[in-house]
């Protein structure tokens, strides 16, 4: 899925205009962007998203080196179960 298509999807489920859900998706992929880069922490309902460094390598054995990475660590929560009636007995 790209961002089109996200916003098509989010503006069709909630009868936003697509225009509108773009601007709130554009800012909140740009907070989630800044996230990463300050190995900063987001955590919802639905998801956890840690942002996280890995370090640069060094060329070794013919291998070139490998530059600094930012990249995200993104979790699905498990959603929470309500007990059924038959566990309360």
């Amino acid at each position: 899925m790209n961002t089109k298509e996200l916003v098509a999807a989010v503006s069709a489920e909630t009868n936003v205009s697509a225009a509108k859900v773009r601007k709130v998706t554009d800012a909140v992929l740009d907070h989630f962007a800044q996230l990463i880069e300050s190995k900063g922490k987001f955590t919802s309902a639905t998801i956890k998203i840690a942002g996280v460094v890995i370090p640069a390598k060094p060329a070794t054995d013919g291998k070139p080196e490998r530059p600094e990475r930012r990249l995200a660590r993104m979790r699905v929560r498990k959603k929470k179960t309500e007990p059924s009636s038959e566990e309360n007995a």
